[in-house]
């Protein structure tokens, strides 16, 4: 029998928990694959029926870990095959003509991505290292979490996503509905003012497992609560038996510092690339 090498197959959702418990394998190497997976997992699990997130193999052969999840404009990746060969022909399938934000990818995934990016000519918006950072949940369940007295942690609440949208650098077209959704569906955390009930601190976590659009709004700066919210979350995540990782900007120093403070190490270097879309084309939900 002939097997095809040319197509992508949509992984069943039913499958889904064999994918992720392949990258069970090697930890902490293979935690972004994992949590990745455990993360649109338990999304499905809230809403059976999101818009616009599909789950993607080779030929219907994930034995090697090698998928893609399409999330909005969003393109997750991950294999655990060395050699990255099914990877790149899974990507240079895939359809890029309204441009993809591909997050979260991995050193050794890299060459794949660039490869395919530039087999398709297409232009990059931006490409940006991020070193990743890890601490096992054993170190965060010993955390103390002491806000100061005029301050009290919560989730944070859906009418404050507009304000965590507007102070994030990395806004976008989209990007309040994506704040939102993580509002609603993932583990987060903002530091409030006890007196007015105002917003000044905040942290979530991203589709694929790190802490991310982690802030402090500038009148409350020099005051410890982006540590706060961070050792907060890092004691959530350890309570439901996960441990704790993010990526951060190569050029921010400071949160680099903050994250080694904690006791977090740098254990891979991930990736974040987006391109233009091949024609005029406006992201809508």
């Amino acid at each position: 029998m002939e097997i095809s090498l040319n197509k992508l197959v949509e992984i069943p959702r039913e499958e889904w928990q064999n994918l992720r418990d392949l990258y069970k394998v090697d930890w902490p190497r293979n935690l972004v694959g994992f949590y990745t997976v455990d993360n649109f997992m338990r999304w499905t699990d809230k809403d059976p029926n999101i818009k616009h997130l599909k789950a993607f193999s080779l030929d219907g052969d994930f034995s090697d870990g090698t998928f893609l999840f399409v999330d909005r404009y969003q393109l997750f990746l991950n294999s655990l095959n060395p050699s990255n060969d099914r990877l790149k022909r899974a990507l240079s399938l895939l359809d890029w003509s309204t441009g993809y934000k591909v997050s979260s990818f991995l050193e050794r995934h890299r060459q794949a991505v660039l490869d395919v990016v530039d087999e398709k000519k297409l232009q990059k918006e931006y490409d940006s290292q991020t070193p990743l950072f890890y601490l096992p949940k054993e170190k965060a369940a010993g955390f103390l979490v002491e806000p100061p007295p005029d301050i009290f942690l919560s989730s944070i609440n859906a009418k404050d996503a507009k304000l965590t949208d507007d102070l994030w650098p990395n806004k976008h077209e989209g990007s309040l509905f994506f704040l939102t959704r993580l509002i609603n569906w993932n583990i987060n955390v903002g530091a409030y003012k006890k007196a007015t009930n105002e917003l000044v601190a905040w942290c979530f976590r991203l589709q694929a497992g790190p802490l991310g659009a982690l802030q402090v709004v500038p009148s409350e700066y020099r005051r410890g609560l982006g540590t706060l919210v961070t050792k907060h979350m890092c004691k959530e995540l350890a309570a439901i038996g996960h441990d704790t990782f993010a990526f951060v900007n190569a050029t921010n120093i400071p949160s680099k510092k903050m994250f080694e403070k904690l006791g977090f190490q740098h254990i891979d270097t991930g990736y974040w690339l987006r391109t233009f879309p091949t024609f005029d084309f406006h992201w809508t939900d």
